[in-house]
């Protein structure tokens, strides 16, 4: 009786093996990865290998016909666990990248940001720096202005006294000079009166 049944699961086993065989051989043609098709098309064909395992299992009351498809089941089950965490695990990975990219660029946009802020910032210093230099410059040009309009205005001032102070030098002398010329005009009147005044006595005389 084993050796009929050992004989029974190996030609099940062999009759399985060239269904499969086409199937599996067209299946090597899809895509493969863990989100293709090629896996989640090995898996069925894996299941359906195990279902008619366990179904003629039970047909033929074959315990450890059963016993093999039950373990090709589990196992098929556990490598679609297994590719459901890489997909899970894949799909984390892109996510954190996703965010990491995220963040890079936040960062980045923040670092840009900063430096436009600081060059603005720099940038205003400048232009207060300079602004403050020509408020300077201009106090100065100011301050020299007003110090030589002060000195223009004091030479002229002291031009103008000096003139004034010559001038009256010049009244006072020709002032003296026109007294003396009086004088001397009364003296000379005074002369020739008293020459005319002696004349005219010898000229009375001379007719007496």
């Amino acid at each position: 009786m084993m050796e009929v049944r050992s004989i029974g699961r190996s030609a099940i086993d062999g009759w399985l093996r060239l269904v499969r065989w086409p199937i599996d051989t067209a299946t090597q043609l899809l895509p493969n990865g863990d989100s293709g098709p090629r896996t989640g098309a090995s898996l069925a064909i894996d299941r359906a290998d195990a279902s008619v395992r366990e179904l003629l299992g039970r047909a033929l009351n074959d315990e450890e016909l059963q016993a093999d498809a039950r373990r090709r089941r589990i196992a098929a089950d556990e490598r679609a666990r297994a590719v459901e965490l890489r997909l899970e695990a894949e799909a984390q990975k892109r996510e954190a990248h996703n965010e990491l990219s995220q963040r890079q660029e936040k960062a980045e946009s923040l670092r840009q940001q900063a430096e436009r802020q600081a060059d603005e910032k720099e940038r205003k210093v400048e232009q207060e720096r300079q602004q403050r230099k020509q408020q300077v410059r201009q106090t100065a040009a100011k301050q020299k202005a007003a110090v030589e309009q002060a000195r223009e205005e004091k030479e002229h001032a002291a031009e103008q006294k000096a003139k004034r102070e010559r001038l009256q030098v010049l009244e006072e002398q020709t002032g003296a000079l026109d007294t003396k010329a009086d004088a001397l005009t009364t003296t000379d009147e005074a002369q020739r009166l008293a020459k005319a005044a002696a004349k005219a006595k010898a000229a009375r005389k001379g007719t007496a």
